[in-house]
């Protein structure tokens, strides 16, 4: 694939990052979830659309060459794997368990 393509899919996946944080919000404004089942859900979502957001940014990490952009994608790299780990330490905490099935 050319550098081209690799622009444009890191291009999608800041696109899915500004959404979800769009979606996600300001804590101070959202209300709390008095269900722990619809609250695991919800942060679920949020981990596997992460999770599809990481492996795109990471794909593109390892198939760009040019050294400023490895720079810059690896700072959103390690932006979006701190988020990851801050969801699965929600999930663990609202479930009990370490191992979750969807």
């Amino acid at each position: 694939m050319s550098h081209g393509t690799y622009n444009t899919q890191w291009n999608e996946a800041q696109n899915q990052i500004k959404e979800l944080l769009e979606y996600e919000g300001a804590p101070e404004t959202q209300k709390p979830e008095v269900d722990r089942v619809s609250a695991f859900q919800t942060v679920a979502v949020l981990y596997i659309k992460y999770i599809q957001v990481f492996r795109k940014l990471e794909e593109c990490y390892y198939q760009i060459v040019h050294p400023q952009k490895r720079i810059v994608l690896r700072h959103v790299l390690d932006g979006t794997m701190g988020r990851l780990l801050e969801l699965k330490n929600e999930m663990v905490n609202l479930e009990f368990s370490e191992y979750h099935f969807f």
